[in-house]
């Protein structure tokens, strides 16, 4: 009678996950490199999230940027700042065009942390990124969460991107993405969060 329960619920769980479909994994990876030609847009595959390849002429080079358009929000800040241990850079984006999906990087510098010139590369585990996508009812709640994602490979940037698909996971509202980045210096992860502008997702 037991092994009978057990093949019901094992065969009731299958069809739940077949009707309901699978939810996507977050995946994540080093962030594109900044060898880029100015004006070139990439996809993140994994969120849906544009980005914009720009020259700046203070960093002495080429990176990416949000790509500015309507229904695509994101913030960037300096998490940590420290002469002795260096910088993390934290980027969010949040997607509601052509999709919904989120991304978070992380990014390490050497002081002064101003150009090109200041990344520093780290060894795998040292960097990591995390993205949630929280929908607003009454209050600000999880419907999504990455979970942070350790860099795997030498790096001085980390990302982890993912995507709630063609509808918003969580129901018709207003949606925004919550990104972590640190990274590990002297002992301590150094970083912190910061937080998108909201989208209306149906």
């Amino acid at each position: 009678m037991r092994a009978h329960l057990r093949w019901s619920a094992i065969a009731f769980a299958i069809v739940m996950s077949l009707t309901l479909g699978v939810v996507p994994a977050a995946a994540a990876g080093p962030a594109p490199g900044e060898s880029c030609v100015p004006g070139t847009v990439w996809t993140d595959l994994e969120s849906g999230v544009k980005w914009i390849c720009i020259y700046d002429e203070l960093y002495g080079g080429t990176r990416w940027e949000l790509l500015a358009m309507p229904g695509q929000v994101g913030s960037q800040s300096w998490l940590a700042r420290s002469s002795s241990s260096g910088c993390t850079l934290g980027t969010v984006g949040f997607t509601g065009s052509g999709g919904s999906g989120a991304d978070a990087f992380a990014r390490s510098y050497r002081w002064p942390c101003a150009t090109t010139q200041d990344r520093w590369t780290r060894r795998a585990g040292e960097i990591r990124a995390r993205a949630i996508v929280q929908r607003y009812n009454g209050s600000w709640s999880t419907c999504r969460d990455t979970g942070y994602a350790y860099s795997t490979v030498t790096s001085w940037s980390w990302r982890v991107g993912l995507s709630m698909g063609s509808t918003a996971d969580c129901g018709t509202g207003y949606y925004r993405a919550w990104g972590f980045a640190s990274v590990y210096q002297g002992g301590v992860w150094r970083g912190g969060s910061l937080i998108t502008p909201s989208l209306y997702l149906r």
